[in-house]
């Protein structure tokens, strides 16, 4: 992937926030495969962008004054990048209240100070977590995250971040083409082609599903084929980024 020019933006969050952080999570869990290491104290991101599926690379980093400061990598409006990159990392949402739940919850306090600045960190959006959902049905983590490592690789798009190269997960135009995919049996490739099919319908556009009520969005979710009560909160929790939920249902 070509970048044109440079592309910036700041966020001043609101409550406390720690980069390093978020870092450390998607370091462990949410990591877009990658060639290289990102610089120490960047934050590199590879997603799509919520309109039109293109792919672009973020680098972050953050002031001694708690600023964040975006850089963008490639074709796709900085605005709407900003606004992505809000919601992934929970910069949307007013923290500032947050430190005075620490000091009446003494086990919030606890994990308040062993996290310091720690946000809920999100995927990039509702087609990509609900694909998750299928991919890792009946597996464990660790197989799941193989999967999808070389599917990002094999069918995604790459893109570099001053050197860094990372790779997005596919479109959803590549999932409809899938025929058979190592690691992926029963229906899963089925399903996974549907959740294509949806996505370009527009059924798993992420801020159309935040604007609906909670019992709204986890009824059209699980209209969605390979996305159960329990993949549908979690898409609800952790790419609509929804706020004082807690998920009702487990695997």
């Amino acid at each position: 992937m070509t970048r044109t020019e440079t592309q910036t933006f700041v966020i001043e969050p609101l409550g406390p926030y720690s980069l390093e952080e978020s870092a450390n999570f998607i370091g462990a869990w949410h990591e877009a495969p990658a060639q290289g290491s990102a610089t120490t104290g960047h934050l590199h991101l590879a997603f799509l962008t919520d309109e039109g599926w293109i792919p672009v690379g973020v680098c972050l980093t953050q002031s001694d004054s708690g600023t964040v400061h975006g850089e963008v990598y490639g074709n796709a409006d900085v605005e709407a990048v900003e606004r992505q990159v809000r919601r992934i990392l929970s910069l949307d949402v007013d923290g500032r209240a947050w430190p005075e739940v620490g000091k009446r919850d003494r086990v919030v306090g606890m994990l308040q100070r062993r996290f310091p600045g720690f946000r809920p960190v999100n995927w990039s959006d509702a087609y990509e977590a609900a694909a998750w959902c299928v991919m890792s049905s009946r597996i464990n983590m660790r197989q799941a995250q193989t999967i999808k490592d070389r599917m990002c690789r094999e069918l995604g798009h790459e893109v570099e971040v001053h050197g860094h190269h990372l790779w997005t997960f596919p479109e959803p135009s590549r999932l409809i083409e899938i025929e058979s995919y190592r690691g992926l049996f029963g229906r899963k490739v089925e399903y996974l082609n549907r959740l294509g099919r949806a996505a370009l319908a527009g059924e798993l556009n992420t801020e159309m599903l935040r604007a609906l009520s909670r019992e709204e969005a986890l009824e059209r979710l699980q209209r969605l084929y390979g996305i159960g009560e329990f993949g549908s909160q979690l898409i609800r929790l952790r790419a609509l980024s929804a706020v004082d939920e807690l998920p009702t249902r487990e695997p």
